[in-house]
Order: structure tokens, then sequence, then C-alpha cells
């Protein structure tokens, strides 16, 4: 009979608790150290040397290519007859019975530019650049935000032009009407 049996059948029951208390506790330390001696077994226990390897990635040393304006769309509206020039790096341009005014600009390459569209008419409005691609509504376009302006309202957009040449702009709403362009010199104009 065990200890523990023994200790309870005497109505000790006080002493029984401690008994099981211990054994329980031996039982326990015997597992941990026996999880230890297998982790410890697994781990180790031969002389071999853990070595890395070495990969080589051949890389592209090439320069990346440049960026190239593919064929704009013409402009819808006529353009005005000479180029304005942005000032202090911001161009206000005003929409009244479906035309923008003005609707022709040069800037120089690399000048972050802000475009101020203010929409003077009774019918909403809003700007937008075809981008590299000369495609408009692509992921590369710069439109005005809000992308839609209500009569009396302004909106703006940054364009930072990577590429000169000639970028060309609608209004989203009216595309067969409202049109301009943006002319983008390496050099100032």
């Amino acid at each position: 009979m065990s200890p523990a049996r023994w200790l309870a059948r005497s109505g000790n029951l006080g002493d029984a608790r401690d008994v099981i208390r211990v054994v329980n506790l031996r039982i326990s330390v015997l597992g941990i150290a026996a999880f230890a001696a297998a982790l410890l077994a697994a781990c180790g226990g031969d002389d071999k040397v853990d070595t890395l390897s070495t990969v080589t990635v051949a890389q592209n040393t090439a320069p990346a290519p440049t960026p190239q304006l593919q064929r704009q769309p013409d402009p819808t509206q006529e353009l005005d007859a000479t180029a304005s020039k942005p000032e202090d790096r911001v161009i206000s341009i005003g929409i009244s019975e479906l035309k923008f005014s003005p609707n022709r600009w040069s800037i120089v390459l690399d000048e972050p530019i802000t475009i101020r569209v203010t929409n003077n008419d009774s019918q909403q409005h809003n700007l937008r650049i075809a981008g590299l691609d000369g495609e408009y509504e692509t992921q590369d376009d710069a439109v005005t935000d809000p992308e839609a302006l209500q009569p009396g309202e302004s909106g703006e957009l940054t364009f930072v032009p990577q590429v000169a040449g000639n970028y060309t702009f609608r209004c989203d709403f009216h595309p067969a009407n409202m049109g301009g362009q943006i002319e983008v010199s390496a050099a100032a104009p």
C-alpha cells in the first residue's frame, strides 16, 4: 500500500495531502529533467560545425530606362496664341462658357507646379493632364482635387513633369469642348 493511502486510512488527511503534494512535485521535477535531457541530446553531441551557404546574385548594373513622353492627344479647344507662364510656380486657370482660360502654359522641367482651377461656369468641371503614356484616365494622370468642381468651386493639383515635351489636359465632363496644353522645356522658357 502506498504511503498516501495508508495515511488516508489512518484518518490523518492533512498528512496524506502533504505526501501527495511531494509525490506530484517529484513527478513534475522528473518530467522537466527528462524533457531537458531530451532537448540537449537533440541539439548537441556531434562535433560538426554548421556553415552558412553563400549565394551570389547577379545585379543589373545597366542604368534605368529614361521615361519617354508618348504622343499626347490633340487639345480639343483652340490653344491661346501665346503661352502663359506661372507666377511663383502657380498656374491659375479659370473655367467659363465651357472653356479653360488661359489654356496654354510654358513651364520648366522638374519644377513642381501647382495648378489652381476655378469653376466660374454653371456646370461641373475638372482638369486632367494626360501622363507620360499619352492616354487619359490611366494611373499616371494628374487630376484636380476634388475631381468634380461644382459651380463656384476651386480645386488644384501638383504637376511635376519628368520629361520635356507638350502635355495635354482636358475636362473629363466635356472632353470634346475643353482642353489645353502645358509645354515643358528643359531650360527656363
